[in-house]
């Protein structure tokens, strides 16, 4: 699998499968936790996922992707929308076509910025049919996952996961490429 450069809208990107997929940081992508993760999703009606951070060290792009590996495996029509860098400008547009998309069949997990960087994490969060909390272990705080849950409201979250903290090279890599600028709370 790879994620196509042709893109219907900035922030959406269409997955299929042409080739074999590069693995994550720890390798697994048919790890039994994950399928099994794929497994308990499957039980609820979605069309739209969303993954928020519980800090702004986890990344939820790459889980977006697994799931989104894990629905193509099956035979599934599935998008990942990267949303970390989605500006509140763009967010209604954005929605629309979504609910365009999910009425059509594709269904779509959305990769989101933690909510205190991305004013829209939180309208996104809510609009999906169900949100994913990811939390690294080590990484992120009780404090943050809490305000997290509050921001969002505990009715709008499926469940949490628990995810690999990032490496002190992806760390390094996201220094040299320099942090992007916090939005205002």
């Amino acid at each position: 699998m790879t994620i196509s450069e042709h893109r219907t809208d900035p922030y959406m990107t269409v997955v299929r499968r042409d080739g074999e997929p590069s693995a994550g940081d720890d390798g697994s992508w048919d790890c039994a936790d994950w399928q099994r993760m794929w497994l308990r999703l499957q039980a609820q009606e979605w069309r739209a996922l969303a993954f928020v951070p519980g800090d702004d060290q986890t990344s939820t792009f790459a889980v977006a992707n697994l799931v989104a590996r894990l629905a193509l495996d099956r035979g599934e029509s599935i998008r990942v929308a990267d949303l970390r860098a989605l500006r509140p400008k763009h967010l209604e547009a954005f929605l629309e076509g979504t609910r365009w998309e999910a009425t059509h069949g594709t269904r779509i997990v959305f990769a989101n910025g933690p909510v205190t960087t991305n004013l829209t994490t939180v309208p996104v969060a809510r609009a999906a049919d169900f949100a994913i909390l990811c939390v690294s272990l080590g990484s992120t705080s009780l404090r943050s996952i809490k305000a997290t849950i509050e921001e969002i409201g505990r009715e709008h979250f499926l469940g949490s996961l628990l995810v690999r903290p990032p490496t002190r090279a992806s760390r390094a890599k996201r220094a040299r490429r320099g942090s992007r600028p916090k939005a205002l709370p």
